[in-house]
């Protein structure tokens, strides 16, 4: 049953419908990847026509296996520190809370711009230990109401991309100002993959000549923010969730697993510590 339009939101904040599209059409699919039925229930409820959200068969594949490999690096962080804090930026309709179901102790915060909090509050079953920020990340108050001494991870599925270089210095600054210590995980574009994203962001309102904020060399942002110290990156094609792909994709995923370089303008997730 629709419930909830979204024809308010600007082209920027309707680029969540790309990732919740996407992980809804896995979730429906006859071998799901992630697996996702409340994505696919909030994709009913949008009075939307979800149709001109052109997702390729590429793009919804690459949704689900970056949205499990954040899921798995999120989910080793809480196991590992039962008192953390999740800070998910740009969170959009993301459902990874509900996915991981992280115990009473860990803190979930939410940031978004306040039309799209609004909207999750509407729409998403209520937690005790869920919070909602309301407000830009590029405002720097949106860590006022954050603990800054437990151990904390910062996630981002999509958001450094929509951003340009000097706004990923700022926010990536307000992270190692306000947190005591903890890791940093996102996916990120290659310059190459940056250049593309336009083939399907247009499809919200997306400007035809935006650019997504992209680099090749995953220490790239450790550049922007000396405190950041790169640890680690997964590359979709080296994912344990491309074993669940379709043949003929499997197999180019083998190929492109040879080649960190080749892999990255895939699926490619970085993480760092602070």
């Amino acid at each position: 049953m629709k419930t909830h339009g979204i024809d308010h939101l600007t082209p920027v904040q309707k680029t969540l419908m790309i990732t919740l599209k996407g992980r809804a059409l896995d979730s429906r699919s006859a071998r799901p990847i992630l697996s996702d039925p409340l994505a696919a229930a909030l994709l009913d409820r949008l009075d939307y026509d979800t149709d001109t959200v052109r997702l390729g068969p590429g793009v919804q594949i690459g949704i689900a296996i970056r949205t499990g490999i954040l899921d798995r690096a999120v989910d080793a962080f809480v196991r590992a520190h039962p008192d953390a804090v999740v800070v998910e930026l740009g969170c959009g309709l993301e459902t990874r809370m509900f996915r991981i179901d992280p115990p009473a102790t860990v803190d979930w915060y939410d940031v978004d711009f306040p039309e799209v909090v609004a909207l999750r509050e509407e729409l998403l079953p209520h937690r005790a230990n869920a919070h909602s920020i309301g407000r830009s990340a590029l405002d720097p108050r949106w860590t006022d109401t954050i603990p800054p001494d437990r151990p904390t991870v910062v996630v981002g599925d999509g958001f450094f991309g929509f951003l340009t270089e000097e706004q990923n210095r700022r926010v990536l600054a307000r992270i190692t100002d306000h947190f005591a210590r903890g890791e940093l995980v996102a996916n990120a574009y290659t310059r190459i993959a940056a250049r593309m994203a336009a083939s399907y962001t247009g499809s919200v309102g997306m400007p035809k000549g935006f650019r997504a904020f992209g680099f090749d060399d995953p220490r790239h942002l450790s550049e922007l923010n000396p405190r950041l110290a790169f640890v680690g990156e997964q590359t979709g094609a080296a994912a344990p969730e491309s074993r669940r792909l379709p043949g003929p994709y499997r197999l180019l995923a083998r190929w492109f697993a040879r080649w960190t370089a080749q892999a990255r303008r895939g699926v490619w997730v970085v993480r760092y510590r602070f």
